[in-house]
């Protein structure tokens, strides 16, 4: 299964419904997150981590 399907199954299983995915970040509530493999090897692990991304620095506008 990839990253993305992992990821997809984690947040939906959260009851969340209003995410979406940029390439392989996936997107929610305006919050972009990269998703990476777990490798923690904790027997409730999904095997999919969720790495919140920098916001980006938006120009000032004058």
């Amino acid at each position: 299964m990839s990253l993305k399907a992992m990821a997809q199954e984690k947040v939906e299983r959260a009851g969340i419904s209003n995410y979406s995915f940029d390439r392989d970040t996936l997107v929610m509530c305006g919050v972009r997150y990269t998703l990476e493999a777990c490798t923690c090897g904790e027997p409730d692990c999904d095997g999919v981590r969720l790495r919140k991304n920098a916001p980006m620095i938006r120009p000032v506008l004058q």
